[in-house]
């Protein structure tokens, strides 16, 4: 269960919590099983945390910074995550769908049985992604400009070649 102190500092406000974290760096913030709906995580310092089974659908988590992050089987659902660092995350088991994603860095993370269904991956950093198939990257909506190691990038534009084309016509 989460820590209740972390969510009480979380919900002072993004500039409050982005301190406590400076000025605390060895803490690991457990926000584990947290309601955390209407709660402003719009470019928090969220790296390292214990996110697992969190329920932050539809919320606007742009600029966030959850590298290295527990985000195992979070509701992300509808979420705004554009220009978020996600590296090394583990996203094991998260509910993606109809997520935004452009232009986010989720290089090295765990993607075993995460939930792409109408996600949106412009520019994308996709690199070293552990547990990532191809079956979940043909649910998004588009990979254009994406970064996708070789072999799976030649596996799905193989067989899903609109995914890579832009999404605005024309361009």
């Amino acid at each position: 269960m989460a820590n209740r102190e972390h969510i009480k500092i979380l919900k002072a406000g993004v500039e409050s919590w982005n301190k406590w974290r400076e000025d605390n760096p060895d803490v690991k913030p457990d926000l584990s099983w947290a309601n955390l709906i209407g709660v402003n995580m719009k470019g928090a310092n969220l790296a390292e945390a214990n996110m697992k089974l969190a329920f932050c659908k539809g919320e606007n988590l742009k600029g966030a910074d959850f590298q290295n992050a527990t985000l195992y089987g979070t509701n992300l659902e509808e979420t705004n995550l554009e220009n978020v660092n996600m590296e090394g995350v583990d996203l094991e088991g998260a509910h993606l769908k109809k997520t935004v994603l452009k232009n986010t860095r989720l290089r090295g993370a765990n993607l075993k049985s995460a939930n792409l269904w109408k996600a949106e991956l412009t520019d994308t950093d996709l690199c070293g992604c552990s547990k990532l198939c191809i079956e979940q990257l043909c649910e998004v909506t588009t990979l254009y400009g994406c970064k996708i190691d070789i072999e799976l990038m030649e596996r799905i534009s193989g067989q899903h070649p609109e995914l890579f084309e832009s999404p605005v016509k024309g361009a």
